[in-house]
């Protein structure tokens, strides 16, 4: 494909920074003059995730007012920026890249996530964009999806990005969305994007959407760098990266070879900026224009959220960040009239997804959003079924990465349930699926997503790792040993009617309704139709049930689906919480708590402004009448169960709230 070239004129600027990285050279031009010598800064992103603003954000509004302030700079994304929050999932990404126009992006890398809308979606959006959107080893039909390459001239310098996206995506992201797609090995391309570029470039720069996470990816933009020759080495400046939603701010050391033998060391900056705009990333470029050539060192940081607020700012930013503001808040008022339509209202919450500190729950146990959302899929399985003269038994699943929030939306404690809710939990554009599937396809599939080694003596499931695979069910129960060898957990499964089914058993059929990611794990299933758009299933759900309960949502969780063998809990375990008003502990004072929605009882606070509550083993809801929130806690997740004596901090502060703070029971 052509490859994008953007020139900017912008005169070099001085500059007093220092670098004690050792520089890329370029033999000198005999056909022009050695130009002077400038520094360009590149400001970095990543995986934003439709999450554009916020109190804990640096924003789009900032980084953009950031930039043009900046001479000679640059705004690059590495990825997974047009899907997650309800602002990218609305519009299918839109959006989001109507927003990176406004802001001055110059590129992107695709991330994973941008192939969620599937592949012509992602085009769509590439026609919206102002600026490149790069995939080197990305083919479709075995041509090249997007762009490779841009090479941009900043300041009299010609800085050459590649684009490259995790092969990890092929199987991370729904298949029926790839069809015809193929992610070729990132060193591979990366060695001949190089070759192509570095004699035309003053500088190449690797846009990857990769992350330092060896356990996800095959592929760490560190392994990258380490499966390239010394030589192709020498040629790439900077790595900005993505996909693992950490920060890196480290020095990639790759030993260059001197004159006379000596050995000299190149510095490759790596950066990430976290998750959610979080951050902001500085790549600062040192150019200069000698007798021996070019040369280029780099260095790089990341500016946090309080270090972008005082970064030096012009008049120019400023005038930019009024224009981001305006179009953002202009976009969001349209989306308003979508996402704020309430439902219904809804008397507890229905957890699931990150609930809280990052504990993605309906990844590790059962939910009671997932209990809600299978219920929903099998509501309309059984439909279909009727309609279709079908006699088979009907269950349904969804895997636990498939639910990103709980209901209400941030755990707020509201008492209503709006579009935008639905949206925020279910963003990646599934279909609901009718399948034909054997016991022995459901076990393979329930074992998939059973990743824990054991479980201790407070019940607490052990792993490494969660698994979005793990699969939430109605219709049937499931009995599964933590310590159990892997791909040999499942004990038991039985279905509603108490018929326990054969885990060799080809022959029995069930009719299965899942998403049509999850219909994936069955790949000798016979697809029998499509129920609908997952996000529209659940809300129309959530209508149904709601209009028989007088416009209420009032939805029970018993939690008796996925069960343990052997379960090492203990009856009862105790919580410890502090109850706060603004910063000051509540001592002695007293509350109305209710646990599950049950019978409220007055309970007293100690010296310490602390409530100490025991509570059957398994999950639950608290709720002081005179707070701002709801808290869920779970032994056998450990959400809501401080470790190591750490006060784990509250995710509903608010300031003139009653609020619960989380404590070890023994500190």
């Amino acid at each position: 494909m052509k490859r994008w070239t953007a020139l900017f004129l912008a005169a070099a600027m001085a500059t007093a920074a220092t670098c004690a990285l050792a520089a890329c050279k370029k033999e000198p031009s005999e056909q022009s003059a050695p130009r002077e010598n400038a520094t360009v800064t590149i400001f970095t992103t990543n995986d934003m995730h439709g999450n554009l603003a916020g109190e804990t954000a640096v924003g789009i509004v900032q980084a953009a007012k950031i930039k043009a302030s900046t001479p000679n700079s640059l705004l690059v994304d590495a990825g997974d920026a047009t899907q997650g929050a309800s602002f990218a999932s609305v519009s299918q990404g839109a959006d989001v890249i109507r927003m990176m126009n406004e802001a001055g992006y110059d590129l992107m890398a695709a991330g994973n996530h941008e192939f969620d809308y599937g592949t012509d979606v992602l085009l769509e959006n590439g026609e919206l964009e102002n600026f490149p959107i790069l995939a080197a080893n990305v083919q479709k039909d075995g041509k090249p999806l997007l762009e490779s390459s841009a090479v941009l001239e900043v300041a009299g310098y010609k800085i050459g990005f590649i684009g490259l996206t995790t092969v990890s995506t092929a199987t991370s992201t729904n298949p029926t969305l790839l069809t015809g797609v193929s992610f070729e090995d990132e060193a591979t391309t990366a060695k001949k994007e190089i070759a192509a570029l570095k004699d035309e470039t003053d500088a190449i720069v690797l846009v990857c959407h990769l992350g330092d996470n060896k356990a996800a990816v095959s592929c760490t933009s560190e392994q990258l760098l380490r499966a390239l020759t010394a030589e192709e080495q020498a040629e790439v400046t900077a790595v900005i990266d993505g996909h693992s939603h950490t920060v890196e701010e480290t020095v990639f050391a790759s030993p260059q070879g001197g004159e006379n033998g000596a050995q000299i060391v190149k510095g490759i900056p790596i950066l990430q900026t976290g998750v959610n705009f979080a951050n902001l990333g500085k790549l600062t470029l040192e150019f200069r224009d000698g007798e021996a050539g070019v040369s280029v060192a780099a260095t790089g940081k990341v500016l946090d959220r309080e270090k972008a607020d005082e970064y030096p700012v012009t008049e120019a930013g400023e005038q930019k960040a009024h224009k981001v503001e305006e179009t953002l808040e202009a976009i969001a008022l349209q989306q308003d009239e979508i996402l704020g339509e309430v439902l219904c209202g809804i008397a507890s919450p229905l957890w699931g997804g990150n609930i809280a500190w990052n504990y993605a729950e309906s990844r590790i146990v059962e939910t009671a959003y997932g209990d809600f959302v299978t219920d929903a899929f099998r509501y309309y399985a059984e439909q279909f079924a009727k309609n279709e003269e079908l006699s088979l038994p009907v269950v349904a699943v969804e895997n636990g990465g498939g639910i990103a929030q709980s209901l209400p939306t941030w755990h707020s404690g509201g008492k209503t349930v709006t579009r935008g809710d639905v949206l925020s939990a279910f963003n990646h554009g599934n279909l609901v699926e009718a399948l034909k599937v054997s016991p022995a396809e459901l076990f393979a599939a329930i074992e998939k997503g059973l990743v824990t080694t054991g479980q201790d003596e407070s019940g607490l499931l052990l792993r490494e790792k969660v698994s979005g695979s793990f699969l939430q069910c109605s219709g049937f129960t499931y009995t599964y040993d933590p310590a159990g060898e892997t791909g040999k957990k499942v004990v038991e499964v039985k279905l509603a009617d108490g018929t326990v089914l054969d885990r060799t058993d080809t022959e029995k059929k069930l009719l299965l309704a899942t998403n049509n990611y999850v219909s994936t794990f069955f790949p000798q299933a016979e697809k029998l139709g499509e129920l609908g758009g997952e996000d529209i299933l659940i809300e129309d759900y959530i209508l149904y049930l709601s209009g028989q309960n007088d416009g209420i949502l009032d939805y029970k969780c018993n939690y008796d689906r996925i069960l343990i063998a052997g379960d090492r809990s203990p009856e009862s375990y105790t919580v410890k919480l502090r109850v706060m008003r603004g910063d000051e502990p509540q001592a002695n004072e007293t509350f109305t708590l209710s646990v599950d929605g049950e019978e409220p009882r007055k309970v007293t606070t100690d010296g310490e402004g602390c409530l100490t509550v025991t509570l059957p083993k398994g999950a639950h809801t608290l709720f002081l009448a005179e707070t701002y929130n709801y808290v869920y806690v779970n032994n056998y997740s450990g959400t809501g169960v401080a470790e190591g004596g750490e006060e784990a901090p509250d995710f509903y502060t608010k300031e003139g709230y009653y609020c619960f703070y989380f404590y070890d029971p023994e500190e």
